[in-house]
């Protein structure tokens, strides 16, 4: 599930009252849904963080993020092979 915000009306009517109605601009659902199982094998340390966090926000020893590589592929009408736009 992914929130979007339209950033340029939220900067515009953020003075001086905060976000409204930018901030629910629209709410997309992927295609697939991958578990926490699935995602196992590439999970790894995470880097230490300078300034260090607040503690509410500190998950402390057990702080873990992932190492994914992503492709994105495009393939227009007319173009035999896809063309990588970006890879991670």
């Amino acid at each position: 599930m992914n929130d979007w915000s339209a950033r340029d009306i939220q900067k515009w009517e953020y003075v001086p009252l905060g976000p409204f109605t930018a901030k629910n601009f629209a709410t997309t659902i992927s295609p697939w849904v991958v578990t926490w199982e699935a995602l196992e094998p590439f999970r790894v340390p995470a880097e230490v963080q300078d300034p260090k966090p607040l503690p509410y926000l500190d998950g402390g020893s057990a702080r873990k993020t992932f190492d994914i590589t992503l492709d994105v592929n495009v393939r227009a009408p007319g173009i035999e092979s896809p063309v990588r736009v970006c890879r991670t």
